[in-house]
């Protein structure tokens, strides 16, 4: 299931120690985060290291324990956003959040979410991939 929501661009806090990359990255995670919050999710941890791997959102939504990945593109950007989460990247995913649920002693199967964020010139458009 895809969600497609229209945002007004809103005002950028920019960390000058960081690339533009990573200050786009951040805002498109911080605008995640407050959808998903409004939309009754627990944001439990933002960009948890698991091992070697990074899970940007992890929340609970009711019962289920959800592992979002949020991609960020600015109206540079040569590919949409959701097109760099491939088969490769989604198994990475997976195997962090068994490997985060099994060190937290929970026993749930994780959901894997994609939230693709597009920040265009007229405004920020936010896509929502629901897993099973």
């Amino acid at each position: 299931m895809a969600v497609i929501l229209r945002i007004e661009l809103c005002s950028m806090y920019v960390d000058s120690r960081k690339t533009i990359a990573q200050n786009i990255g951040n805002k498109g995670e911080a605008m995640a985060a407050e959808w998903l919050w409004l939309k009754g999710f627990q944001i439990v941890e933002r960009n948890k290291k698991v091992g070697r791997f990074e899970i940007d959102l992890v929340c609970k939504d009711e019962h289920d324990w959800v592992f979002v990945e949020v991609k960020t593109r600015h109206e540079d950007g040569m590919n949409a956003p959701e097109i760099a989460v491939d088969y490769k990247k989604r198994k990475k995913i997976q195997h962090a959040a068994q490997r985060y649920l099994r060190e937290s002693g929970e026993k749930s199967i994780p959901r894997i979410d994609l939230i693709a964020v597009s920040m265009l010139p007229h405004g920020t458009q936010m896509m929502y991939f629901q897993g099973k």
